[in-house]
């Protein structure tokens, strides 16, 4: 919850508690009924519309819906990092710091050009997901099969995390670096 939403709870916990209170006085007698009757017969004593008491009323249901709404919102919609518990407390290890160490990983195996990663946690347990496009010249096998331990390794020696999955998606070949030289016809 930001900070202006924390703001607008306070302001709206405390209008309520003092009409609240308001309703306890009035429902125990503690408060003379004749001040009630004076206070709705000057709201509906007019044939205008009571602007103020209106425009308080259409605020209150806003704040009320927001409310309501944010009460199913999904929260966090995707974990930001891993939690983990050892003998001293928590440790939470960001999904970017995860990204880095597996990119960094698999800049060294042979072969690999280009890659984007993705880190989530799933179900079965932490994935990290690797497009990947390669030199061309590596064995498709050995590349793959040698970034998925690699990066896995690496990754579980650096944060101590299991690594569930490694998947890698090859998405294409790399442009070669040769300059292409054009043969001139002498006549």
């Amino acid at each position: 919850m930001n900070l202006f939403d924390r703001f607008i709870l306070s302001v709206y916990s405390l209008v309520l508690i003092i009409l609240s209170l308001l309703a306890i006085g009035v429902f125990s007698n503690l408060i003379d009924r004749s001040w009630v009757e004076l206070f709705f017969s000057r709201i509906y004593g007019t044939t205008t519309i009571n602007l103020p008491y209106l425009i308080v009323s259409v605020i209150f249901l806003a704040i009320s819906v927001r409310f309501f709404v944010s009460g199913f919102r999904r929260q966090g919609r995707e974990h930001k990092a891993i939690y983990q518990r050892n003998d001293f407390g928590h440790v939470s290890i960001s999904l970017d710091t995860i990204r880095a160490i597996a990119e960094r990983a698999a800049r060294k195996v042979r072969g690999v050009r280009e890659l984007k990663t993705h880190v989530s946690t799933q179900e079965l347990g932490n994935v990290i997901s690797l497009r990947v496009t390669f030199d061309g010249e590596t064995p498709l096998p050995e590349l793959t099969q040698n970034l998925q331990a690699e990066v896995k390794a690496r990754v579980e020696a650096i944060t101590g995390l299991d690594i569930a999955e490694v998947s890698v998606s090859v998405v294409e070949v790399a442009p070669t670096d040769h300059v292409t030289v054009r043969s001139r016809r002498v006549e």
